[in-house]
């Protein structure tokens, strides 16, 4: 119905970007982001992230770089080294070289200012086959425990093979707390009671269920969901979210 078509899809990326400071993290967000700074500030070569969060997770990654005055760029197979943050435009419109792996980590070492690396989806090159990228990033991980540069490889599944087991440190990325889910809920709310059709009447139980209900979610599929609703029940009330 026209309601539905109405009613606005709210992009992830306009409630967590490196510039948000409102949305403080959740504290055992923040205690990844404090375990992420100690490796980079101790030097570890090579940080492999297991997460589906890529947005959220490159937030993180932002943060800690520039608290500690490091420049950030990601890496995508399809895109090559990039500014992290560089729009989808000038990604495409890019020279691309560095697509691929080995010369991606050739910029890496090429690189002379303090940077952070972040590798996105480069799982399919660690498995045993790819022999070339293993002993590459055996080379750098050396290289890079002189340097003030490091390599953070983010991906849905875990993909260490053993001759970089010594190099590589683990770490997860805890899913979104209460309030980083609170944060998307108002930024939807508030888009949508923009349109007229489009009905708000949640109350603070309300609400909380609707939250209580989201925990363990991306922040993806929690609007998703909380886009659903809306889009099915032509707007949202405490009515839409039972006990």
């Amino acid at each position: 119905d026209s309601t539905a078509e109405c009613a606005p899809r709210v992009s992830i990326r306009k409630t967590i970007t490196a510039d948000d400071h409102q949305n403080p993290w959740p504290h055992h967000t923040m205690n990844f982001i404090e375990e992420l700074e100690t490796l980079i500030r101790a030097r570890y070569p090579i940080i492999y992230i297991v997460s589906s969060e890529e947005l959220r997770l490159q937030k993180a990654v932002v943060e800690v770089a520039q608290k500690r005055d490091k420049k950030v760029f990601e890496w995508t197979y399809s895109t090559g080294i990039v500014p992290a943050g560089t729009s989808i435009w000038k990604q495409e419109h890019g020279s691309g070289a560095t697509k691929d792996p080995l010369l991606a980590l050739d910029q890496v070492i090429e690189q002379v200012e303090p940077a952070v690396f972040l590798f996105k989806d480069f799982h399919p090159f660690l498995t045993r086959n790819n022999f070339a990228v293993i002993r590459k990033l055996k080379d750098i991980a050396i290289q890079l425990k002189t340097s003030y540069k490091t390599i953070v490889l983010v991906s849905p599944v875990q993909e260490i093979p053993i001759e970089l087991e010594k190099e590589i440190t683990l770490l997860n990325f805890p899913a979104p707390g209460r309030d980083e889910l609170a944060a998307l809920l108002e930024g939807i709310l508030s888009d949508v009671q923009k349109i007229r059709q489009v009905r708000i009447d949640l109350d603070e139980a309300g609400r909380e269920r609707l939250l209580q209900a989201a925990l363990g979610l991306t922040l993806s599929e929690a609007e998703n969901v909380f886009a659903k609703i809306i889009v099915t029940g032509d707007g949202l009330d405490s009515d839409d979210v039972q006990a």
